[in-house]
Order: structure tokens, then C-alpha cells, then sequence
């Protein structure tokens, strides 16, 4: 499944690029990295230029655009590193409401969404797992809510969003999803290799839910793991777009350093030409799985996993090259390139790593071999 960007799209992204130049500019990326202000005035300037609003319903105040429009912007954002929410609520909170919300609930939180006036993220991971089949965290009745019990690791975003989605097993076994305000929630900062966004640990410690907070209404028998499985493919797209715009940043100085003759040789090339070549093959990867995500496809999770090996890969191969390359943390013009790497090497670990999907495609495609092989022997038979 190919992408290709029409020219209303064409236009979004050198809106975009124009935009976060004005906005987000490398001394403020940095600012806002080292505790310093910079973070609310981008999140208003983002809010007026609409971006919040993309991929929500018209009837609820959004704009109704699809996954491709978010996926330019989101990266945009890669590639400027923007500080802030946005890719947690706009990949995680976001579907997480429009797959299991009721048209109240998605009314409620995602018109604030669209209105600038609401951030929020997914608290999902458990046991060094974004799969939903191995949440543990428990949801307990409680008079007309519920009390949730347990861990969550590597929440981005947190404690810094307005809401969190939390993934909690009820007694019956079936999985939910719990819409808690962040400032109701106990957080422990966790040690990034990208300071320009917040991430944390989530105790739920007994917070109480009304039952007008759990998506989808309070029904136990209602089961949020397939949907979980959706939000965790778009948010899976997400990094990967997200840190492939950081590592054409990365690009982008490495060659302007090259070109100014800051360094020679062939072998400065042959790695030039690598980073250009994996960046590609990334590319490639990452805008067809954002066209199934798009379509709804039924390929979309096989496809995000491609994604993010690849992104992966190219990661790794870029922020080495870039920092040999332009011989220290900066780049041209002042660059905080430490930035852009920590920004690329914490989404690629972010929801699975390069190796943990590449294991996912390795198992499918086993699959799918031993299933030919029974097909082809159940015929030999017949």
C-alpha cells in the first residue's frame, strides 16, 4: 500500500515546516530542556494553527482529517524536536476515546482536544510490554466507580497532560479503560534520553473512577483489548514518524557540516550516503504503514511494526553518524544536536524496540509459512 501526498498535503507540510521554524526554533527546543520556558507558548501556537483539532469529527469541533494530515505534522514535529503532548494525545488519547468512548464521552474529552484545552496520554506498558493481553492492573467496583491498583511504566507525557487513559483488568477479566485526571494520580519522573518531553511512572495507588469516566460506559463484559490493539498501531506509527523527522534534522546538519568542508574524505561520503539510503528505506516503511492506518486495513499492525524496525535501524545508523559527522553536540548554526539524537533514540524505544518488532514481523511471516505448507499439503493429500 503506497502514500502519496496530494497537494492540499503538499501544502500542510511546508505549513508546518514554516510554522515550527517560527515557533519552535533550536534555542527554545533547548529552553525548554534545560526546565526553561518556551513549552506553554508553543502549545498555544499550536492550538491557533489548528493541529489539535486534525483528526477529530467536524461535529465535534475538530477538522476530520485523516491519519495522513496528523502524520505530516507529526513529523514536523520530529524533525523541529517540539517540546510538549502532542503525540501522546493526539496517537494515544485521542484514538483511545474515539475507539472505545461513548458519543458522549468522545463529545466530552476530544471537543476539548480539538479546542486546544485538553492534553492527555495512555498508560499502558506493564512488565516491559505494550501488549494489552499482559495488563495486570486491576479496576474493582466501587459503589457507582472503581478503584484501580497497580503500575504503569513510561508514560509520555506524564505527569504533564490534563488526562490519563489507564488500562485496568475487572474481576471478570475483561479489559478497561479508565479516563483519569492526571492531577488525581501519583508520578515519578523517569530518567529520558529526551528532556524536551516528560515521561513517568503512574501509581494508581486505589484512585477512584466514576463510572462516567470509563469508556465505553461501565458494562464489564465489554472488552477494550481489541481496541487497545488499534490505539497501540497508531501510536506505534506515531514514533516511528516522530523520530524520522528528528533523524532528517540529523541529516540535514551532517551534510550542511559536509558542505561547508568542515570535514572530506570518501569515507565521510560512503557514511553520508548511508544515513540518506537507510532514511529512505525508513521513509518507505513508515508512509505505508501510516496509508494502512489511514485506510483502516486490516494489514495496519503488521505494517507499524515494519515501520518501527525500520526507523530503528535508521536511528541507530544516523545519530552515530551525525555526532562523528559534525564532531561534538552542536550542529551548524548552533544546532543542539544531543537534542535531536536523545529525541530519535527515545522514540525508538518507546512501544517496543526495533528488535522487539522485528520479532513481531518474524512471527508473522512464520505464521504465514506454516500455513501455506499446511495448505499446500492438505492439497498434495486431497
Amino acid at each position: 500500500m503506497d502514500l502519496e501526498f496530494n497537494d492540499e498535503q503538499l501544502e500542510l507540510r511546508e505549513t508546518v515546516r514554516a510554522a515550527l521554524a517560527r515557533e519552535c526554533p533550536p534555542h527554545l527546543v533547548r529552553s525548554v530542556a534545560g526546565g526553561g520556558p518556551g513549552a506553554d507558548a508553543l502549545a498555544t501556537a499550536v492550538a491557533w494553527l489548528g493541529w489539535p483539532a486534525l483528526t477529530v469529527d467536524v461535529d465535534l469541533g475538530g477538522l476530520g482529517r485523516s491519519f495522513v494530515e496528523l502524520a505530516i505534522v507529526l513529523e514536523g514535529m520530529g524533525r523541529a524536536a517540539a517540546p510538549g503532548a502532542y503525540l501522546p494525545t493526539m496517537t494515544q488519547f485521542v484514538p483511545a476515546v474515539r475507539e472505545v468512548g461513548t458519543p458522549a464521552q468522545a463529545h466530552r474529552f476530544l471537543s476539548a482536544v480539538a479546542a486546544g484545552e485538553v492534553t492527555g496520554t495512555l498508560a499502558l506498558h506493564e512488565g516491559g510490554r505494550w501488549d494489552p493481553d499482559t495488563v495486570v492492573a486491576t479496576a474493582q467496583r466501587d459503589g457507582d466507580g472503581w478503584l484501580l491498583q497497580g503500575t504503569k511504566h513510561h508514560v509520555l507525557g506524564a505527569p504533564d497532560v490534563d488526562e490519563v487513559v489507564v488500562a485496568a483488568r475487572r474481576d471478570t477479566g475483561s479489559l478497561g479503560l479508565f479516563v483519569v485526571p492526571a492531577a488525581e494520580l501519583s508520578f515519578a519522573r523517569t530518567a529520558s534520553l529526551d528532556p524536551t518531553r516528560s515521561l513517568a511512572r503512574v501509581d494508581l495507588d486505589g484512585v477512584w473512577v466514576p463510572d462516567a469516566r470509563v469508556l465505553g460506559g461501565p458494562d464489564a463484559d465489554v472488552d477494550a483489548g481489541k481496541a487497545i490493539g488499534r490505539v497501540v498501531t497508531e501510536a506505534v506509527v506515531g514514533l516511528a514518524l516522530d523520530a524520522l523527522g528528528a533523524c532528517d534534522a540529523l541529516i540535514e546538519a551532517s551534510l550542511e557540516v559536509a558542505l561547508q568542508g568542515g570535514v572530506a574524505g570518501q569515507a565521510t561520503e560512503h557514511a553520508l550516503a548511508d544515513m540518506v539510503v537507510a532514511a529512505d528505506l525508513a521513509r518507505a516503511a513508515t508512509y505505508q504503514a501510516t496509508a494502512a492506518v489511514a485506510s483502516g486495513d486490516a494489514s495496519a499492525p503488521l505494517a507499524a511494526s515494519v515501520a518501527k524496525a525500520a526507523v530503528g535501524e535508521c536511528q541507530r545508523l544516523v545519530t552515530r553518524t551525525a555526532v562523528e559527522v559534525c564532531g561534538g553536540t552542536t550542529g551548524p548554526d548552533g544546532l543542539p544536536l544531543d537534542l535531536w539524537v536523545g529525541r530519535a533514540e527515545a522514540d525508538a524505544l518507546l512501544f517496543g524496540s526495533a528488535a522487539d518488532h522485528r520479532r513481531i514481523v518474524a512471527d508473522h511471516l512464520l505464521v504465514a509459512q506454516r500455513a501455506r505448507h499446511a495448505q499446500l499439503s492438505h492439497a498434495l493429500v486431497g
